[in-house]
């Protein structure tokens, strides 16, 4: 049997990213195929230089810096070490992982062992997170790429980055992307056309993702909150919503925050445990694109809150409007500026959603499937 590695982000702390990174494994494992996730974290030299040859914006290490000092300013900073640890050994008991790269030297020996590559899912193409190796560009080019449903996030970049991810582009056998917005920069780029395909989390089913949340872990009705990016408007919100329906709220905070909301706080929690609290949770609160995709799959509630103004030149809202505009939940998607219509959105056809996701899922899977049954033969 041919053997398979796939690669995506594995390290960066976040829970949709480790449960994609999951979730793909899973579900071609499930279907009889040889995969491995390659297991790479680069050091610190390796980001440094790759920063500088990929021309990436300073405020990616700012960035970085900021949540480590937020880390260490919380009251309980401990919390963040046990969290990490929770990442790991998630990742540890449900996956299966090669040993630990740190370069892209390292990389081009390991690959040697395998025979297909799959990249994605997840912003692993952003281009203000350029980074070759998730264009597989340490694998040699007689071998087979796939790329499943890698997202771009934004897609305003400059046009020597435009030049470099085109010649990365065009080394890929089978190409799919996560967003019509990233189909038609693709179009753009090297004139090719290629499917949108449902990220990897739609791929295996509730039940299955009920094995990895567990026993529910409050007996009481609870919102549930998770913000990537604080936003006090939206703090707001969810308290008034707290108080018009009696439910206390529990929420999980990013290295950024939100703190001192008054909210019950998992600083602690790992993919497990905020798998949990979205699945019996009365209604999530969350700017997450995976946080909507869990609320739906687990049928709860929820309402999607805008991380970025459209004017932005770093929004990254063209995945939440293609999963939004697929999931039929486009009043579910709130901003500033249409906070007050909380009171008069419509309840969500959770018969639709299960259809939806089971559809758009076996033609996915089915895409990937069939590439990889003609490759192993």
């Amino acid at each position: 049997m041919k053997r398979i590695a796939k690669f995506t982000w594995l390290h960066n702390g976040n829970y949709g990213s480790t449960l994609q990174a999951l979730a793909l494994q899973r579900f071609l494992r499930d279907n009889e195929f040889d995969i491995i996730d390659i297991d790479y974290d680069a050091s610190l030299k390796t980001k440094l230089l790759n920063w500088i040859k990929c021309k990436n914006s300073p405020k990616l290490f700012l960035g970085k810096f900021e949540e480590a000092k937020g880390r260490k300013a919380y009251s309980h900073p401990e919390r963040f070490v046990e969290r990490a640890r929770r990442f790991d050994e998630f990742k540890k008991k449900n996956m299966k992982l090669s040993k630990l790269y740190r370069s892209p030297q390292e990389l081009k020996v390991a690959v040697s062992d395998y025979d297909i590559f799959i990249c994605g899912s997840d912003q692993i193409w952003s281009p203000a997170l350029m980074n070759p190796v998730y264009y597989l560009d340490s694998v040699p080019n007689d071998k087979v790429k796939i790329a499943y449903a890698p997202s771009f996030g934004v897609i305003r970049t400059t046009e020597a980055k435009k030049r470099k991810i085109a010649g990365y582009l065009r080394s890929f056998k089978y190409l799919s992307v996560r967003e019509t917005q990233g189909q038609e920069l693709v179009k753009e780029l090297i004139k090719r056309e290629v499917p949108v395909q449902v990220d990897p989390t739609m791929l295996i089913s509730k039940s299955q993702w009920a094995e990895y949340a567990g026993i529910p872990l409050k007996n009481e009705k609870y919102i549930f909150c998770y913000l990537l990016t604080p936003n006090p408007v939206y703090i707001k919100a969810v308290k008034k919503i707290s108080k018009e329906r009696g439910l206390p709220v529990i929420i999980i905070p990013t290295s950024k925050g939100p703190f001192e909301t008054g909210f019950e706080e998992h600083v602690d929690a790992g993919p497990s445990e905020w798998l949990n609290y979205i699945q019996n949770a009365d209604l999530i609160c969350t700017d997450s694109f995976h946080g909507c995709i869990f609320s739906s799959i687990f049928e709860r509630e929820f309402l999607l809150f805008k991380r970025f103004k459209d004017s932005d030149k770093k929004s990254e809202n063209s995945r939440v409007y293609t999963l939004t505009k697929l999931l039929g939940v486009e009043d579910r998607l709130i901003d500033a500026n249409n906070i007050d219509s909380l009171k008069e959105l419509n309840p969500i056809d959770f018969e639709y959603l299960k259809n939806t996701i089971g559809f758009e899922a076996e033609k996915s899977g089915e895409w990937l499937l069939n590439i990889l049954k003609t490759e192993c033969k």
